[in-house]
């Protein structure tokens, strides 16, 4: 009697371990479970707010460059050069949902082969300015972000590069520019010294400038003055792109240029 007693109690012992342990085995395995599932959550939103941060950096970066733009005319002569001085820069951090983040973006103008074959990711939120632009305002932007959540147990880290742009039309311009003074310098030169015929040729070639600058998308006005006793003649002309689309709504944007007869 007294060994089946202890062959039972033996039993139900092992019994027991089996129990605590399988249960132990499961409540691992329902931890573990939980966790990854929370891994992965965090990992999904640190995505959806990455693709978020380098949208709201680009378009920050944007409204930079256009307040540029409307404040500061370029030169008909180094239209290029104006380009590619322009850089701006944007830096946000913070902490959402308990994902803490810093994300910095600058950009710059650069020639359109690098611009044409910059890489990047999703800026849907920066349409229509993401992307290369024909015959606009195009910039190569680089951009970081960082970002740990999860109590710092997931964290998300990447660089990229990509186009920007604004519709504004420098190669339009500088057409524009060479057309408009080549023909006040031709028109102004034919008058010599006499003020009546250079006024009369200055008002002549007028309205076909007006026409070409309209039919292009630019408002054109220009000037003349006789300079001094040597008998030559100043110029000057101005081109506006009206209403042109930005991210803060449309600006204009001015050419300005000048010259002188022999």
């Amino acid at each position: 009697m007294a060994r089946k007693a202890v062959a039972a109690t033996l039993a139900s012992v092992l019994l027991l371990t089996a129990l605590v342990v399988a249960d132990a085995t499961l409540m691992t395995a329902q931890d573990n479970l939980a966790s990854s599932a929370q891994t992965a959550h965090t990992e999904g939103r640190e995505l959806l707010l990455e693709e978020s941060l380098t949208g709201s950096t680009s378009l920050q970066l944007l409204a930079q460059v256009q307040g540029f733009l409307s404040s500061s005319p370029a030169d008909c002569d180094s239209i290029p050069q104006y380009i590619s001085s322009i850089s701006a820069s944007s830096s946000v951090s913070g902490e959402d949902e308990g994902i803490a983040y810093v994300a910095n973006e600058s950009a710059t103008g650069a020639p359109t082969a690098l611009l044409q074959g910059a890489p990047g990711g999703d800026l849907a939120i920066a349409s229509p300015f993401s992307g290369f632009l024909p015959g606009g305002l195009n910039l190569v932007a680089a951009s970081s972000v960082k970002e740990v959540g999860g109590g710092g147990s997931v964290s998300l880290e990447r660089r990229e590069t990509h186009a920007l742009n604004l519709p504004i039309s420098p190669g339009t311009a500088s057409s524009l520019c060479a057309s408009a003074l080549g023909s006040l310098a031709a028109a102004l030169s034919q008058s010599s010294c006499n003020a009546t015929l250079a006024q009369a040729a200055f008002a002549d070639v007028m309205p076909r400038l007006e026409e070409e600058a309209s039919a292009l998308g630019f408002f054109l006005t220009a000037g003349w003055g006789l300079d001094g006793p040597a008998c030559s003649a100043t110029y000057w002309v101005m081109l506006v792109e009206l209403g042109v689309m930005g991210v803060t709504g449309g600006f204009d944007w001015t050419v300005l240029g000048s010259g002188a007869t022999a």
